[in-house]
């Protein structure tokens, strides 16, 4: 493609074949995000266990206050256990996969609830994010939000129960209550403009630690829900392996065009049970149009619901 360009599909594959060491690090602002302080590096969490019908319904009682309130710094992001209900992203992930350009020091820096653009979307929940990206050699850059801090797949992603009864159980599990999922993912992006287009690329999950150099034992994971009539049971498991693993959480990215205005985007999320998640949304960009012209990138309100 010339001058280190990409598909849609050649920058995913870049960053799943990364060394999941070396191609991520953790930014650490200078500011204090609200209700909580970054604090550094997590401790690795403890593998998660499946939720019986009694963790289950309890889990479903703590669904408000865990998502009202959320971790109350970077530590308390690692600690293991479901993420129930609807969840604003910045509650539980952090912006430490940095890719491309990215991995470059200075290269693409990020400001967490400082210099965002303002007014924020209406109704904005969350941290705000200003990203500045300074085009180098490979001419584009991008970030991940995972959990923990730095994860490539060396450590399992946090469990979700969604918000939304899906009707249909894990055939592999006999006896499990309803698979519950969400309904999408929401994200609203800025650009200050350029004298050329400027496309996003957006998505959720697509984070396999199988693919990274060395292998990382984890991977997103979900069931895939049908849609046709009458439907099939759900497909939890892969069957291409012996013996059958979870299946990939693979949902489409999108690559909308970036504007001054605030644009609000959505990953249609209901043919998904999402059973762990690494990660919970990435971008990427490139500098087709704008060679070697400095690009700011605000993002705000990353909601599952």
């Amino acid at each position: 493609m010339g001058r280190g360009r990409y598909s849609p599909m050649t920058y995913l594959e870049k960053l799943r074949r990364a060394d999941p060491i070396s191609r991520i690090r953790t930014p650490l602002p200078d500011t204090v995000t609200v209700g909580r302080a970054l604090s550094g590096y997590p401790s690795p969490p403890s593998p998660m266990e499946s939720l019986s019908a009694a963790r289950f319904a309890y889990a479903m009682f703590l669904a408000l206050p865990l998502t009202a309130c959320g971790p109350s710094d970077e530590a308390d992001r690692a600690q293991a256990g479901p993420i129930v209900g609807p969840f604003v992203v910045s509650q539980f992930y952090t912006p430490s996969g940095f890719m491309g350009d990215g991995e470059i020091p200075g290269q693409l820096t990020v400001d967490i609830n400082k210099n965002c653009k303002v007014p924020r979307p209406a109704g904005a929940q969350g941290d705000c994010y200003r990203f500045v990206y300074r085009p180098g050699t490979l001419h584009w850059a991008g970030a991940y939000w995972v959990s923990p801090a730095n994860n490539w797949g060396t450590n399992p992603g946090r469990q979700l129960v969604g918000p939304v009864d899906l009707g249909v159980a894990d055939p592999d599990k006999p006896g499990s209550p309803n698979l519950r999922g969400y309904r999408h993912m929401r994200a609203s992006f800025a650009i200050e403009p350029l004298p050329g287009e400027v496309k996003f690329h957006l998505w959720a999950g697509k984070l396999d630690g199988r693919e990274a150099k060395p292998p990382q034992p984890f991977w997103d994971t979900g069931c895939a829900i049908s849609t046709s009539d009458p439907p099939t049971p759900p497909r939890c498991t892969d069957t291409n392996f012996d013996p059958p693993v979870p299946r990939f959480f693979d949902p489409a990215e999108k690559e909308p065009v970036a504007l001054p205005t605030w644009q609000e985007y959505r990953f249609e999320l209901n043919r998904w049970s999402v059973q762990e998640l690494i990660a919970a949304f990435g971008f990427s960009t490139n500098d087709t149009g704008n060679e070697t012209l400095t690009q700011v990138i605000y993002i705000d309100d990353i909601v599952w619901e």
